[in-house]
């Protein structure tokens, strides 16, 4: 697994250029590229000088020529991109394009399947409809939800008018909507029915209120939540009274909702903030275990996701990555780094 380095080119902390480091912080592929992605499926995206993308394996070396107008990340073999005018298709890993770009909007494949979008979500009267298309681009669960997730053990979010359910494969209702999707909430007037996970999903029941189901469309904890996310390495982030914590997959809450920011669990670590933000003040970070224990202080500017045990970070004056016990292992002067996913 190799991640992206962004090094500081000249004083200025927008500029710089991306290159590619080991899990011990070697660098196996030198900054020489203008943006780049992190890996996937053994893939990466990466900008060159004039603007246009190429991917490129491990070795650095080209298996998609820079020619493309956009970024990709491959999923299942299969990558979605941006054509020049907005529009999504689907290439696979020689670039060769399997689905004409037609779609407003392309999310990666998951279980087989990729959820696209159908008209906008910007303009009034929004003629957004999302709909499921299979490996070879056909439309195999139809245009026809206002709005959807992608699938996870073998279920799928849907918005019908304004109540959530979920689809199986076959684009059979297993769940019928029934969940709230819209109303008088604090946080915004939109809320999603979450992603399966261990069986649990969780769903807006109104009155700015979470719980969470099974597979039946049952509640199967008894405990609401102001806020929730589907589980992730055995943990779910819940919020109550403006704080976060964590549940287990029993609804028994595993770390005290006492952060004012927390993020899931990724590599066994979760990303958290305790101090309140306001005006020209963002917050520490730090991360905790699955145990609630601050194992990263939160002296951190920002931080992302573990993954492949290793996060990217930045402080005051530099940005790099550190271990799961917060050791840099790659660290440069600070720059505002550009497109990661």
């Amino acid at each position: 697994m190799l991640f992206p380095i962004f090094v500081a080119q000249g004083k200025s902390k927008a500029r710089f250029k991306v290159g590619y480091i080991s899990q011990d912080g070697r660098v196996v592929i030198d900054p020489i590229f203008e943006g780049g992605t992190l890996f996937y499926e053994g893939l990466a995206s990466v900008r060159v000088k004039g603007g246009r993308w190429g991917v490129i394996n491990s070795k650095g070396d080209f298996v998609i020529p820079p020619t493309l107008w956009n970024w990709c990340q491959f999923q299942e073999g299969l990558a979605g991109l941006a054509s020049r005018t907005g529009k999504w298709g689907v290439i696979d890993v020689a670039g060769n394009q399997v689905v004409e770009p037609k779609y407003d909007w392309f999310q990666p494949f998951h279980e087989g399947l990729a959820l696209v979008r159908v008209g906008s979500t910007v303009h009034a009267g929004d003629d957004a409809r999302y709909c499921f298309i299979d490996r070879t681009g056909a439309e195999t669960i139809p245009v026809q939800f206002h709005d959807a997730w992608d699938f996870s053990e073998g279920l799928a979010a849907v918005k019908v008018a304004d109540k959530w359910g979920y689809i199986r494969l076959s684009g059979e209702f297993a769940i019928t909507p029934r969940f709230d999707g819209t109303g008088k909430a604090k946080r915004g007037a939109a809320k999603r029915a979450g992603r399966f996970v261990s069986g649990l999903a969780p769903v807006w029941v109104g009155q700015d209120l979470y719980k969470f189901i099974d597979d039946k469309g049952s509640c199967a904890l008894d405990i609401a939540f102001d806020d929730a996310n589907s589980f992730s390495e055995g943990r779910a982030m819940v919020g109550l009274n403006g704080r976060y914590g964590y549940i287990d997959v029993q609804g028994r809450l595993a770390i005290d909702c006492r952060f004012t920011l927390a993020r899931d669990f990724s590599d066994g670590l979760a990303r958290v903030e305790q101090e309140e933000s306001r005006a020209g003040f963002s917050p520490p970070s730090g991360f905790i275990d699955h145990d609630g224990q601050m194992v990263i202080a939160p002296t951190l500017y920002s931080a992302e996701s573990f993954r492949g045990g290793m996060s990217l970070v930045t402080t005051e004056k530099s940005i790099g990555y550190i271990n799961r016990t917060g050791e840099f292992v790659w660290q440069g002067p600070f720059v505002e780094y550009g497109v990661l996913f």
